[in-house]
């Protein structure tokens, strides 16, 4: 019998290998045929073997980056990117292996200047005597990779020069400054300089730079991310902190002054912890920041949070806010933006938002701008910079926006504002003048409509907006009607565009008064103001690397008030800048 099993055994195996193979053995043997005892039956026909599955690459860890560039090249690839004049450069296979530098340089200049006829014999003339002009030259650079390392780096800086107006007898003591930036000086700034070193998951940031992340203050020192993971980042920072809205060197740290006027130094320190988010809906970050005076003032301690959620194609929600919890401030909601974007179809968008600012500054670095309070109870000067006030401002906002006709061709869009300011009281340097303002309300109404495609190829548009108040007293005491028309075209297949317009509005002082001798609250006075505008805006791409712009306006302004009809005065602002990247 065994014979005759082997036999048929051997028949059937060499029938197998002869015919298409039916069957394969696995890796790990299992399945092999049993050849020992007395079955006669054999196995060939066994299941199929599973192919096996590639092994799928190990995916590199990619951390978010926020030094605020576009590091993908698909994004300066984009077809609606790539033609943008401030867009990032995208490597080469040479510039990967070295220092990829990018940058622009922007000069600017504006002019204003006024004319109009005397107010009567000594009373001087209705126009300024002063002119007011400045030019401006701005530098900002990108190091990337430097040396074809992980080192990055950032330089933006800019010089601004302002005319002096010339000094006259009242101006011995405080010397005349035009309206310029932050004190109407020449400005020398440095807004950004920093080196940041690049690693798998931590970026290590020195020297002037921005927290974005975290209420967006200025910093002089070390800012450290860590990511946690593809979706979360650490951050860390601390240094110290320049003067808030200072704008030159020369002011940055200028000496500090307490309330009662003595010196408090000249520095101040911040740092800060949070972590941002990223997801494919959503991204933003939350923490919280001290502020801390070296003298003469308890620290500023506060948490921000900022963010963006889209949900879906139609509904878009962003916050941005900054809670004080310690500090001069006191417990207070400081700053607050929340508003959704909702797009029920491609023709409607329908946008709602929320405002709110209150003063964010340190009282220390305030009081070294603020002219000390008077000496004796009867000043002939009325003094408001003695002390800070802090007062915020709300405004809730409601607007519509529609596309009609083939390929929307009309834009009708309008929108209401409610703007709040609440009442408060003003401290008198001897303490027995107190006054009370009352609070302000207003609504603001806008209405425009726009065709994208009119006669000879222009853009047509015209709009219209008023204020008026709520209650007894106007948002910043006044009621405004303001209407303009205007008209553009691209040039040269949107090389270019140029604008027109023509804008009229009114102005009408609400709840004034006309004797302020023995109440402060009729300083405001009552008056009727209307201004003329026409002109104009120019923008052109001179080739891939140089852009210019420029506008001309031309104003006439008139101001009536109950006493008298003051002359009409004439006005001409003109700006021009022309930038160059690399």
């Amino acid at each position: 019998m065994r014979a005759v099993s082997f036999a048929a055994a051997l028949g059937l195996v060499l029938a197998a290998r002869s015919a298409p193979a039916r069957a394969e053995k696995a890796d790990d043997d299992e399945g092999e045929e049993d050849s020992g005892g007395d079955d006669e039956s054999v196995v060939v026909d066994e299941k199929p073997k599973q192919p096996k599955k590639p092994k799928q690459p190990k995916q590199e860890f990619k951390k978010q980056d926020l030094r605020g560039h576009a590091v993908e090249e698909s994004s300066a690839k984009n077809v609606f990117e790539k033609d943008r004049f401030f867009v990032d450069k995208v490597d080469s296979k040479k510039t990967s292996k070295q220092t990829l530098i990018q940058g622009s340089l922007a000069s600017s200049s504006f002019a204003y200047t006024e004319t109009g006829g005397g107010l009567g014999t000594g009373l001087g003339n209705a126009s300024s005597k002063f002119n007011r002009f400045f030019t401006e030259l701005r530098l900002q650079t990108d190091f990337r990779h430097i040396g074809g390392g992980r080192w990055d780096g950032r330089i933006d800086t800019r010089a601004r020069l302002v005319n002096s107006p010339d000094a006259t007898a009242a101006d011995a003591v405080t010397p005349t400054h035009i309206q310029s930036g932050f004190n109407g000086t020449n400005e020398y700034d440095v807004r950004e300089a920093w080196l940041v070193r690049s690693g798998k998951r931590s970026d290590l940031f020195f020297g002037r730079q921005f927290i974005t992340d975290l209420g967006a203050l200025k910093i002089d020192g070390l800012r450290v991310d860590y990511a946690q993971s593809e979706q979360l980042t650490l951050i860390g920072f601390g240094g110290l902190y320049p003067i808030r809205g200072s704008r030159s060197l020369t002011t940055d740290y200028t000496p500090l002054k307490a309330n009662d006027g003595t010196n408090a130094g000249r520095f101040v320190g911040a740092g800060g912890f949070g972590a941002a988010y990223r997801t494919i809906r959503m991204h933003g970050a939350f923490g919280g920041v001290a502020i801390a005076p070296l003298s003469s003032e308890a620290p500023r301690v506060y948490a921000t949070a900022n963010g963006y959620y889209r949900s879906g194609a139609k509904v878009d929600l962003y916050h941005f806010a900054i809670l004080d919890l310690v500090g001069s401030a006191g417990f207070s909601l400081t700053n607050l933006s929340a508003g959704a974007n909702y797009r029920p179809s491609q023709r409607l968008r329908i946008t709602g938002s929320f405002n709110r600012v209150d003063t964010e500054t340190l009282n220390v670095q305030a009081n070294a701008f603020l002219s000390p309070a008077a000496d004796g109870v009867m000043s002939t000067k009325i003094q408001n910079e003695t002390f800070i006030k802090r007062l915020a401002t709300n405004a809730a906002r409601g607007g519509v926006s529609a596309g009609l006709g083939p390929l929307q061709r009309f834009e009708v869009s309008t929108s209401a504002t409610y703007r709040y300011r609440p009442a408060f009281t003003l401290i008198a340097p001897n303490g027995m003048a107190n006054v009370a303002l009352a609070a302000a309300k207003g609504v603001d109404v806008y209405f425009g409509v726009t065709d994208r495609q009119s006669i000879a190829k222009l853009r047509l548009g015209a709009d219209v907006s008023r204020s008026f108040a709520v209650g007894n007293i106007a948002y910043q005491r006044s009621e405004v009607l303001a209407a303009r028309v205007f008209a553009a075209r691209e040039l040269k297949d949107g090389r270019g565009e140029w604008e027109a317009e023509i804008g009229y509005s009114t102005t009408k002082d609400t709840a004034g008064g006309t004797n302020c001798a023995m109440d402060v609250a009729q300083c405001f006075g009552t008056s009727n103001g209307s201004i003329l505008s026409i002109g104009g805006n120019l923008y052109y791409r001179i080739n891939r690397d140089w852009f210019a712009l420029g506008n001309l306006f031309l104003n006439r302004q008139t101001v009536q008030t109950v006493a008298a009809t003051d002359p009409p005065v004439t006005g001409l602002t003109g700006f021009a800048r022309i930038a160059y990247r690399f």
